[in-house]
């Protein structure tokens, strides 16, 4: 049964036109983590460049708190299914980027050096 809710929550993930509400989310989560699917131009871009229609999905994840308050490095792991190889079988294409950020929307200053 907790299975079936599972895959019934993902089937209905909320649509996010970008990753940033997503990266605020992750921030703000008491695991660290966030997810949806990324729908408009991004995902139209990702269809056409992988030739597959199955939805974009992206997962937040917190790799690191940093001292300032709001401010982590996150790990964002886009993926799609359904992609085809030149040899005919079909595979997940995945793409993994970190970034530090804080709430504001700012680097955090924590590890940046400043020029005299």
């Amino acid at each position: 049964m907790a299975a079936a809710i599972c895959l019934a929550g993902s089937a209905h993930a909320a649509e996010y036109t970008s990753a940033k509400p997503l990266l605020l989310q992750a921030i703000d989560a008491p695991d660290g983590r966030a997810q949806g699917e990324i729908v408009g131009p991004i995902a139209d871009k990702f269809r056409e460049t992988t030739k597959s229609s199955a939805p974009v999905m992206a997962e937040v994840t917190t790799i690191k708190s940093f001292k300032q308050e709001g401010c982590k490095r996150l790990n964002v792991r886009l993926t799609q299914a359904n992609v085809p190889t030149k040899d005919g079988k079909l595979v997940e294409f995945a793409v993994n980027y970190e970034l530090n950020l804080c709430r504001d929307g700012s680097p955090p200053t924590e590890g940046v050096n400043h020029s005299p």
